[in-house]
């Protein structure tokens, strides 16, 4: 009941009021622990080295520009009898500066491997017309392999 004051007139029990505050604690720490799972599992999913397609677009990107224009490069600074070996050498040399630098950057190991060179006939000359290259990229939490046949060739205004 209410008296005059506006109190009630009978005293409310004071364990009621510590099991709702226990209950709030207990409530908010549940809460709290489930944010930090969450939270720490999309953090781990997505810094995580060659976890998604995107990082593999990104490697397959930047092998097609530097060994497209690796191709073109060999192509007009070597004679015909040594395209396949020059493109070999070529492709070590920029597979272990690219390999240095992408471990660098990510955390992933990209391994390139010189498959098989394919050369067309233009104008009398034989020219590498691409390559294929076996792609084994390793990061913390996967490991994929891939076979990618590279066209010779750079960008418009690029070395």
């Amino acid at each position: 009941m209410v008296d005059g004051s506006g109190r009630p007139s009978e005293p409310v029990p004071r364990e009621r009021g510590q099991i709702v505050v226990l209950g709030a604690i207990a409530l908010a720490v549940v809460v709290f622990g489930i944010v930090v799972m969450v939270g720490g599992s999309e953090v781990g999913s997505s810094t995580a080295p060659g976890a998604d397609t995107g990082e593999q677009a990104v490697v397959e990107a930047e092998l097609e520009y530097g060994i497209g224009c690796l191709l073109e490069n060999a192509n007009e600074r070597t004679d015909e009898e040594r395209l396949e070996a020059a493109a070999a050498d070529d492709l070590e040399a920029f597979t272990d500066r690219y390999r240095d630098a992408r471990a660098h950057s990510t955390g992933t190991l990209v391994d390139v491997e010189l498959e098989d060179v394919g050369l067309e006939r233009v104008g009398g000359e034989d020219e590498l017309e691409n390559a294929t290259v076996r792609v084994t990229a390793d990061s913390a939490d996967r490991r994929t392999k891939r076979m990618l046949t590279i066209e010779a060739g750079c960008p418009e205004g690029e070395p």
